[in-house]
């Protein structure tokens, strides 16, 4: 069975958490996962990667019917005990999502080296435009530095002669600037602190092709390439009122 390099493992992992890999694309990828115990692992820490994107989905609660239906199910089964309780499983689900979302943490300091340590402060995941769908960047904020994650370049942009920059946009307003980025695949560090005025209210990060040395009217000019809404895990993780 074909081995995956590391950097198609973390694309493909990415689509397959994110729902964008699909078909026999997707059978095949997951073929590969159950055979590969490192493409495993790496499909695991993008699914609690995306974790915290689940918290912005209102809960819908089931219908009564749809309960009773799976407690007749577990009771046909054989004697009940806290493996076949449903309420055990109802409180189990609870916990492991909270888990995922915790898991974030570790799945972003997996580059080792200079990469920055600890949950991060809002965490992105930038994907191209329909019909592509695809995730190309992973961009995580942390108390002192960006951390910029390429998994690979785009070819056009180098064949034009042009530039990527990276934005911030917030609900209102127009985007901010974040500075241009190299067009090439791994990691960047990116000297930016997190209480800077750029990254306030930052709803959603794009990535624009623009002139080289960045946009001459400090807006975006060019095509977005890929863009994501910004979630904070810290707050996902964070336990409830009731």
């Amino acid at each position: 069975m074909r081995k995956l390099s590391h950097d198609l493992a973390h694309r493909l992992a990415a689509e397959y958490a994110l729902g964008t890999l699909r078909g026999r694309a997707r059978a095949r990828f997951e073929a590969i996962a159950h055979a590969d115990p490192e493409v495993e692992a790496i499909c695991r820490q993008w699914e609690a990667a995306f974790a915290p994107f689940a918290e912005r989905v209102p809960a819908v609660e089931p219908p009564a019917r749809v309960w009773a239906r799976i407690e007749e199910r577990i009771a046909a089964r054989g004697p009940r005990g806290a493996w076949s309780s449903l309420a055990f499983w109802r409180s189990f689900g609870l916990l492991a999502g909270g888990v995922a979302t915790v898991l974030i943490a570790a799945f972003l300091t997996l580059s080792g080296g200079d990469a920055p340590r600890g949950e991060p402060a809002m965490v992105a995941v930038l994907v191209s435009p329909a019909p592509a769908n695809e995730a190309r960047m992973v961009i995580s904020v942390h108390p002192d530095v960006v951390r910029v994650r390429n998994f690979r370049p785009w070819k056009s942009v180098e064949d034009e002669g042009k530039a990527l920059e990276l934005w911030a946009i917030p609900k209102e307003g127009a985007p901010r600037s974040l500075g241009v980025v190299p067009n090439v695949t791994g990691d960047l560090m990116m000297k930016l602190r997190l209480d800077d005025e750029r990254l306030k209210g930052a709803a959603t990060l794009a990535l624009s092709v623009e002139p080289k040395g960045g946009s001459p009217t400090r807006q975006p000019t060019g095509r977005v390439l890929c863009s994501g809404p910004v979630a904070a895990p810290g707050a996902a993780a964070a336990p409830r009122k009731t």
